[in-house]
Parts: C-alpha cells; structure tokens; sequence
C-alpha cells in the first residue's frame, strides 16, 4: 500500500514532464501519453519504487528508452515498407529469384534452428517484441535475448545461398 502511495505520488509529480519529454521525441501526444501511462503501470505491476534523488532521473530515463524502442520499431517498419514498394517494381525473374530466397529463408528457420532461437527470432520480427519484452516473457536476460538472435541470424546467412 505504501508503495502504491509512492507511485501515486510520483505520477502526480512528474507526469507533466515526462509526456513532455516524450511528446518532443515521438511528435504524438496520444503516443506520448501512453509510454507515460505504460512506465508507471509497469511500475506497479512489479513494485518498482524509485526512490529519493534517483526517482526522476529514473524516470526520464525509462521515457527516453520507451521512446526510442518506439522510433526504432517505427524506422524498421518503414524501411520494410520501402523494400515491398521497391518489390512492386521489380521483373517476374527477381520476384522469383526472393520468392526462392524467402522459401529458403522459412525452412532453415523451422528446421535448422533450435526451438529456443525459433521462437525468440519469430518473437522478435514477427511480434515486434523488444529485446527487453522477450527476456521478461521467456524469463532470460537481454544479453541471451541478443545471443539467440545473433546466432539465429548468422545461421540463416550460412545456410541460405545467396
């Protein structure tokens, strides 16, 4: 109850600057909001309390990296968008060519990967989970996070032909 009070105390506190901050980040108000809004649910929800002179460094800090996860999904869905425009353009022959190369792609990812690399690769660019995401959901760190990634990728790029 105490932390709850601690929580309710922080958000009244520094609510206003950290939308702020988001808001100059993300240029979304609603957007903005919700990372705010997000930060402090997580906090209750896994009885973070920061406390004393650290709580509002803490605090913009998680904002900032909200943010960024949020601009860095945003710039990699945009760049898959240009390469399926740039798909659009492209003759039956190279449309063919990354079909086969998509193909190889799909089996090397169900049957050359361990379960483990499968599921957190697929967590990954199929859910757009963040490194941080998946290693709650799975109950790792960030660093294994990466690792699975790392050698799921190098994997593909060995086995698939160019």
């Amino acid at each position: 109850m105490v932390q709850k009070k601690i929580i309710e105390q922080l958000f009244r506190r520094y609510y206003r600057p950290m939308v702020h901050l988001a808001r100059i980040l993300l240029h979304d108000d609603k957007e903005s909001e919700d990372v705010v809004s997000d930060i402090f649910l997580e906090l209750m929800n896994k009885n973070i309390v920061p406390e004393g002179n650290t709580a509002l460094a803490f605090l913009i800090t998680s904002v900032r990296n909200r943010c960024l996860n949020i601009i860095r999904n945003q710039n990699i869905q945009q760049r898959i968008l240009h390469l399926y425009l740039l798909d659009d353009k492209l003759d039956e022959h190279e449309a063919e060519e990354k079909e086969e190369r998509i193909r190889q792609i799909r089996l090397v990812i169900d049957e050359e990967l361990s379960d483990d690399n499968r599921r957190i690769l697929l967590e990954h660019y199929q859910e757009h989970l963040t490194y941080h995401e998946i290693a709650f959901r799975e109950g790792i760190s960030e660093v294994t996070v990466y690792k699975h990634l790392k050698k799921s990728l190098d994997t593909i790029k060995e086995l698939v032909k160019r």
